[in-house]
């Protein structure tokens, strides 16, 4: 049912110990363990579900990237933040590239593709979820695909692939990031955010931090760790961005999981403190590195 990794998908040390220890919060209440590598310092969820089996962590109403439901307060405030973020990401790939040919790896329910259709440009996505695939193919009035091999066939080649929040997802990075490279243009850019487990509040929520959201995420990345992996595979980071927003929606959630694993905090607390933690963090991040929530890296 479970699989353990006996080298480091970074650096292939075999020679790694337990950072630390979280709980899947939002859906089976099943604890996973985190390993940091001795050599390179990555972080990776070690042992993790098996692939056939890593479906059962996705089953559910209140899981909103897939789901699309406004159900509950979260969902709510993740659906009003998703408004801004969307004009801050076609923004962002209009000003790396002419419009043309984009891939959305890991599209969910198919909003970002939308906004880039009515902008333009040609779009495709890939999408593991049945129920979010669907969703965003009636949207679009497209096929998305279910595995980025899928799209082998098509011989395609991209001016963008973007994976917001998608990455730390894939199943075999070495794989994945060889597939997105053979699809990218002559001058085409990947966009992948993933958050940062050096952020401040990563440090401060600790097991509670929702950014890890084990077992969904297999790997936890820092600049560092990110920087190594790109290099791995010959190309560069171009440009380093935060994501300002993500420091509030995570600590929202991280103080959600502080609430139900301790019933005498006071249901009040929540709503005062996770503006403050996530003013805290992105005051922190623009005085340390730049080591912000979440974290957007342009790469070519």
């Amino acid at each position: 049912m479970y699989k353990k990794l006996e080298k480091c998908p970074l650096c292939s040390s075999g020679h790694f110990n337990n950072y630390i220890i979280c709980r899947d919060h939002s859906i089976s209440k099943e604890s996973f363990a985190i390993v940091e590598c001795e050599v390179c310092k990555f972080k990776f969820t070690n042992p993790r579900p098996e692939t056939n089996k890593i479906i059962k962590y996705y089953k559910s109403d209140s899981y909103v990237p897939i789901t699309n439901r406004a159900n509950t307060l979260i969902n709510l405030i993740y659906q009003l933040v998703r408004k801004f973020t969307l004009k801050s990401k076609i923004r962002l790939i209009n000003e790396l590239s002419t419009k043309g040919n984009i891939l959305d790896v890991g599209c969910g329910t198919g909003h970002f593709l939308q906004v880039c259709a009515k902008d333009g440009w040609k779009v495709q996505g890939v999408e593991q979820s049945m129920v979010a695939r669907n969703y965003a193919q009636e949207l679009l009035g497209i096929t998305i695909y279910e595995q980025l091999s899928d799209i082998e066939s098509l011989n395609q080649k991209y001016e963008i692939i973007s994976l917001w929040h998608v990455l730390e997802h894939m199943e075999d990075l070495d794989q994945t990031m060889v597939g997105l490279k053979n699809r990218l243009s002559k001058n085409g850019t990947i966009v992948t955010a993933v958050p940062n487990c050096h952020s401040f509040d990563a440090k401060y929520y600790k097991s509670f931090w929702a950014g890890f959201d084990v077992p969904r995420h297999f790997y936890h990345f820092t600049q560092n760790t990110m920087e190594e992996l790109v290099k791995r595979h010959q190309m560069k980071i171009r440009q380093i961005i935060p994501m300002k927003w993500d420091a509030y929606y995570i600590s929202w959630l991280s103080e959600n999981y502080r609430r139900s694993e301790n019933q005498k905090l006071p249901d009040i607390l929540k709503y005062l403190k996770f503006p403050i933690m996530g003013w805290r963090s992105n005051r922190w991040a623009s005085k340390n590195n730049n080591d912000y929530s979440s974290l957007v890296y342009i790469i070519k």
